[in-house]
């Protein structure tokens, strides 16, 4: 026997077997590898802190000095907007040609979601609905506890996608079953009351299009496309949605795109109302400010209606004053059974209160004819 020399014919067949298998992925990848590879996905965006300056929730001397937001750039670079990562990737701040047209310091659009008790006990009597509703909110927080961004994705600063999970903002004063504690960067809520999640995931999906008259002013409005998802088999019952916008306390001029007498007690309908907007302005002639446009025909609502101040809605345990001041909604009733998905579209339109207007009735018009052709 010879030390050293190596004898292919003695070596095991498995060993062999396996040298030719590596062989034959070697050929493979270095071949036909480039032609089946594909180009990775690009989500990165622009991200920056943002300074808010806010006390993190009512009983707290504690405040919020930045937040984390991704920032969108429309085509033609008159408008920046800045989404809150902290708070559920809501719309923070939204400027136009450089000057800021949102309350900056919290949401300034928001989705809240309003389930009223059906409880009529002494206990209750005498006060506010929205004391003991539960309250699914995109934008707020629970004691503290904001809603949680799980994932985002941009498209450069062209667009933007976001997961969140909408806390209780009423502290569970409903009394829901089952009831889901908050936690907030891997810690349990500690207060007390504790903070509350819900089971409603809410997706944002925001993007620019062209306004339809391409010779006005903005030449592009930003697009909100929301789905909130029940993720719970329970069905909490009929809710009252708030798609809400934050104005800076100068902006005291208010408009509303409604049909007349339509108010809280005397509602709206999907058919009577196919588009519903709000707006809030500097000026007497309503051209620095901005507006919420919201169509309503997905919605199949039989109540809707404009509330021209929503600040009360705010404000738990009683308290009496409402003055108004820089929140305002459309509000539209539309169930959400358990394990069950609703999405829908709204606008937020800068600059005069005319040309979203005009914008709005051109957007309703191109769903009807949507629906015509369907048929």
């Amino acid at each position: 026997m010879r030390i050293g020399t190596y004898n292919r014919q003695t070596e095991p067949l498995w060993a062999r077997l396996r040298t030719n298998y590596f062989i034959v992925f070697f050929i493979f990848i270095t071949i036909c590898g480039p032609l089946m590879s594909q180009q990775m996905p690009d989500v990165r965006g622009t991200y920056e802190d943002y300074p808010v300056n806010m006390v993190t929730y009512w009983q707290s001397r504690e405040s919020l000095k930045s937040v984390q937001v991704a920032v969108l750039h429309d085509p033609s670079g008159e408008q920046e907007a800045r989404f809150d990562l902290t708070h559920g990737a809501t719309l923070i701040s939204l400027r136009y040609r450089g000057e800021e047209l949102l309350f900056g310091h919290s949401a300034g659009a928001n989705v809240e979601m309003f389930v009223f008790r059906k409880d009529t006990s002494q206990d209750f009597k005498g006060l506010s609905p929205y004391w003991s509703a539960f309250h699914p909110s995109q934008g707020g927080n629970s004691m503290g506890i904001p809603s949680t961004t799980a994932g985002v994705a941009c498209n450069g600063e062209n667009s933007m996608q976001a997961f969140a999970m909408m806390v209780d903002a009423g502290i569970n004063n409903s009394f829901v079953h089952s009831p889901l504690f908050a936690v907030w960067q891997g810690k349990l809520s500690n207060t007390f009351p504790p903070g509350y999640s819900t089971p409603y995931t809410i997706q944002t999906d925001a993007s620019w299009i062209p306004n339809s008259n391409p010779n006005s002013e903005p030449k592009y409005y930003l697009r909100l496309h929301q789905v909130v998802v029940n993720i719970r088999p329970k069905d909490y019952g009929p809710m009252e949605w708030f798609l809400e916008g934050a104005a800076p306390w100068t902006s005291t001029y208010s408009s509303v795109y409604a049909p007349k007498n339509c108010s809280e007690k005397t509602p709206c309908t999907s058919e009577t109302a196919p588009i519903l907007m709000a707006g809030r302005y500097q000026d007497s002639v309503r051209t620095h400010g901005f507006a919420i446009v919201v169509p309503t025909t997905s919605w199949a609502t039989k109540s809707a209606y404009v509330m021209e101040n929503a600040e009360y809605v705010k404000l738990l345990y009683g308290a009496v004053w409402a003055a108004p001041r820089h929140t305002f909604a459309v509000v539209l009733s539309h169930p959400l059974s358990g394990l069950s998905a609703f999405s829908f579209d709204w606008y937020i339109c800068a600059g005069s209160w005319n040309q979203a207007c005009n914008f709005g009735e051109n957007s309703v018009h191109q769903s009807k004819s949507k629906v015509i052709n369907k048929k």
